[in-house]
C-alpha cells in the first residue's frame, strides 16, 4: 500500500500545490479543506494522476473532522506524514479590533489545530514505524517589526517555537516535526496583489516565492530534514535551516 499523507487545506492555495507534489512523489492523500467541493477536485486530480485519496471536508478546529481525517488516513494505510497547512487571518478586522472570540478562533486555526491534530496522529504513526510532521508557519511570525494582524503573528511564531521544541520527538515516537515559515508566495492572490502595486512598491519588497520552491523545501524536510527543524524562506534568496544543536541558521 502506498505510503499516506494528510494535507490540512488542500482544496486551494499552497495546501493543493502540496497535496498534488506528495501525490507525484508516490503519496496517497487525504486532502482537508473546510471547502468540500475543493476538497474533492483535489481529490479527484490526485486520483487522476495515479495516486488513491479521500476528500474530508470540515474544519480543523473541531474534533470531529480531526478524527475523520485520521480515519481516511488509517483507511489509506497512513498516515505517515501530516502537513499542517490550514491557516489565515482573522476574516473582516485583526486585533485589537476584533472581538475576542474572533482573534481567538484564529489563533485556534493557526496553532491549537497543529497541535491536536499532531498529538492525534503521532501514536499511529508511532505504531507503524515513524513518520514526519511539517507545520507551515509563516515569514508572520519572524521578527519585530509591526505587523498586520497580531494574532496571526503570534500564532506563526508559537507554531516555530512548538516545532523547535520537539525536536525529541524523533527519539521518542521516531516521528520528525519540522517547519517551514515562507514569505510571501506566489499564489493568486498575493499575485493579484502583486499588480496593484506600483513599480516603486514592488522594488522595495522581495519577490513573491514560487509555490513550487515551498513544495521543494517540504519535500527535502520529509526526505531527510532533522527533526526540530525550521526553515525560513525569503523571496529571492536561498532557504535558511535552523536545525537543532546548531549555534546559528544554515543556507
Amino acid at each position: 500500500m502506498a505510503r499516506t499523507a494528510v494535507v490540512t487545506g488542500a482544496g486551494n492555495g499552497l495546501g493543493r500545490e502540496i497535496a498534488l507534489g506528495l501525490a507525484e512523489a508516490g503519496y496517497a492523500i487525504v486532502v482537508s479543506d473546510t471547502d468540500e467541493r475543493a476538497a474533492e477536485e483535489c481529490g479527484r486530480a490526485i486520483e487522476a494522476s495515479g495516486m488513491p485519496a479521500r476528500a474530508v471536508g470540515g474544519d480543523v478546529r473541531e474534533p470531529a473532522a480531526m478524527n475523520r481525517i485520521l480515519t481516511a488516513a488509517q483507511a489509506l494505510g497512513g498516515p505517515s506524514v501530516l502537513i499542517n497547512n490550514a491557516g489565515g487571518w482573522t476574516p473582516h478586522r485583526q486585533y485589537p479590533q476584533a472581538e475576542p472570540a474572533e482573534w481567538a478562533a484564529t489563533i485556534s486555526l493557526n496553532l491549537t489545530a497543529p497541535m491536536l491534530l499532531s498529538q492525534l496522529v503521532l501514536e499511529p504513526m508511532r505504531e507503524q514505524g515513524g513518520g514526519a510532521i511539517i507545520n507551515i508557519a509563516s515569514s508572520g511570525g519572524i521578527g519585530f517589526e509591526p505587523y498586520g494582524s497580531p494574532e496571526y503573528g503570534a500564532a506563526k511564531a508559537g507554531l516555530i517555537r512548538f516545532t523547535a521544541s520537539l525536536a525529541g520527538l524523533a527519539s521518542s515516537h521516531g516521528v520528525r516535526m519540522m517547519c517551514v515559515a515562507p514569505d510571501w508566495i506566489g499564489l493568486k492572490r498575493a499575485e493579484a496583489q502583486w499588480a496593484r502595486m506600483s513599480a516603486g512598491e514592488r522594488a522595495a519588497s522581495r519577490p513573491l516565492i514560487p509555490p513550487a520552491e515551498v513544495v521543494a523545501v517540504v519535500m527535502d524536510l520529509i526526505r531527510e530534514g532533522a527533526g526540530g527543524s525550521v526553515v525560513e524562506m525569503w523571496g529571492g534568496d536561498q532557504p535558511v535551516v535552523h536545525a537543532p544543536g546548531t549555534t546559528g541558521p544554515q543556507s
